[in-house]
């Protein structure tokens, strides 16, 4: 119950402010701030996307765009890593977050087999790129691009308290390390609760220890979608 609703409420509040976010850095700069005209405009801001999401080519749209963000941002076959992990990531993130929320006993049956494999491919997918990624937002690396991305207007992310754009670069760093380090606990935990070498109290800590960090992922990718892949 605790892990549910936190869950959901700290996803909901997440998306809320990327999408707010999203929304004040589209007003000029000197009404970029939080009052209540801008919330109420935000509101219907949201409403306006209602019926857009129930139709079949906003989705195709959306996946075409996925792609060919892939193909631009990983070469050759290792586009087909990307796709294997967002794709395995997508049945991960759902099938665990339905289950947390809406069944008592939680995720078990073909549901689970399904969890376990996508698990593994997404554990292989992962790490891969992780060799391909991980000197892009190495910290030495952060200072050159945020400068860069700061010369040419794409801070990105309008934060209210400071009232000026962050470089995004810093955000994707953020999202990539918190990604990576909350996939490889989750298949840590998925190993030690399968391995024969436990007692029950272990096994308990394991399982906690996957919940939480299935949701620091999920945080993660929700803050990866809105700095990396959407423009």
């Amino acid at each position: 119950m605790i892990f549910g609703i936190t869950s959901f409420v700290l996803i909901l509040a997440l998306n809320l402010r990327l999408t707010f976010g999203r929304f004040l850095g589209r007003l000029p700069e000197d009404r970029r701030k939080v009052s209540v005209e801008n919330f109420r405009a935000y509101v219907k801001w949201i409403a306006g996307w209602k019926l857009s999401f129930l139709k079949l080519e906003r989705w195709d749209r959306c996946l075409d765009y996925l792609v060919a963000w892939g193909r631009k941002n990983y070469q050759g076959w290792t586009a087909w890593v990307f796709y294997a992990l967002a794709l395995c990531y997508v049945y991960l993130a759902l099938s665990g977050m339905f289950f947390a929320w809406l069944v008592k006993r939680g995720l078990y049956g073909f549901p689970l087999l399904l969890h376990v494999a996508a698990g593994a491919i997404f554990a292989i997918c992962l790490t891969i790129v992780l060799f391909i990624k991980a000197r892009v937002y190495l910290p030495e690396k952060l200072g050159g691009r945020a400068a860069a991305q700061e010369k040419q207007e794409k801070g990105g992310f309008w934060c209210p308290l400071l009232r000026k754009s962050l470089p995004r670069i810093y955000l994707e760093a953020l999202a990539f390390w918190v990604f990576t380090l909350a996939g490889f606990l989750l298949a840590a935990s998925t190993l030690g609760s399968m391995l024969p070498y436990f007692n029950y109290p272990a096994q308990i800590f394991f399982f906690h220890v996957h919940r939480w960090s299935a949701l620091a992922s999920v945080l993660a990718a929700c803050l990866a979608i809105d700095v990396m892949i959407v423009e």
